[in-house]
């Protein structure tokens, strides 16, 4: 895929806008060719939706019933963006319709507010949230079980919490000199300075990205490290291992955004 996520800018900043945020409710990846990055995926181990069906999902396993927790791709110009899940909202509503191996026909209706930033980001209210969360579709190869954290790089990542936390209600905590995150619920936003996240993952040489604020990259739970290694090889991905026994896969691998995979065990 020639073009890279990275090249994602969010709409203008609008201070006034404010939510009550109940958690990261998935992320949001928009890019010329869905079914191509779908591909890709599927040689990291992950499984997804129905081809032929937008979008196509990567689900997990939510913290919450009502809460889901996946990974969307959609057919649009270049951007990441994360969904915010809230109580009451007014939007479009967007309906979604898959059909299981069994042939059991699952249904999703979502309402969508609008983009907003400093970062990319929209509100949602889903009617169906248990649609993306079908048995076969929460069981991945590669042993993922949930979105931990979503990697962001900015040029103030106190400041950009800072104006995220307010939007969203959220708690907002400096982790360390150039990490800030910010917690709505199971799913973290981590804010890193340009220099701190090089750092942080130099073992993937991970470089910063133009323009900033960015999404840069995830954290998924995995169940164990050696298993995915052993996926990952024999589907010839490249990967690192960090302290922690941490794989991380390369931003190039992935269309532009890094995924840490954190063993649970």
């Amino acid at each position: 895929m020639k073009k890279t996520l990275d090249a994602a800018q969010g709409q203008p900043y609008d201070a006034a806008m404010k939510v009550t945020a109940r958690d990261i409710d998935h992320l949001s990846i928009a890019t010329p060719d869905p079914e191509a990055l779908a591909i890709r995926l599927q040689q990291i181990g992950f499984n997804l939706t129905p081809e032929g069906v937008e979008p196509r999902c990567v689900c997990f396993q939510p913290a919450e019933d009502d809460i889901p927790n996946y990974i969307e791709l959609i057919e649009a110009d270049v951007r990441v963006a994360v969904a915010v899940n809230v109580a009451e909202l007014e939007g479009e509503v967007r309906e979604h319709s898959w059909e299981t191996d069994d042939g059991y026909e699952v249904e999703a209706e979502v309402i969508v507010g609008e983009m907003d930033g400093p970062l990319p980001w929209f509100p949602v209210r889903h009617q169906m949230p248990e649609a993306f969360m079908e048995p076969e579709w929460i069981v991945h190869p590669n042993g993922a079980l949930g979105l931990l954290a979503v990697h962001v790089v900015a040029d103030d990542p106190p400041g950009t919490a800072k104006a995220l936390g307010e939007q969203w209600g959220a708690i907002t905590e400096d982790l360390f000199d150039g990490c800030t995150m910010i917690q709505t619920g199971a799913v973290e936003i981590l804010i890193w300075s340009a220099s701190a996240f090089q750092e942080e993952y130099k073992a993937v040489e991970a470089m910063a990205p133009e323009h900033k604020p960015m999404i840069v990259g995830i954290a998924v739970a995995v169940e164990r490290s050696r298993p995915l290694q052993a996926l990952l090889r024999a589907n010839n991905v490249p990967f690192a291992l960090t302290e922690g026994d941490r794989v991380v896969v390369p931003a190039e691998q992935v269309d532009g955004l890094m995924i840490e995979f954190l063993p649970q065990n």
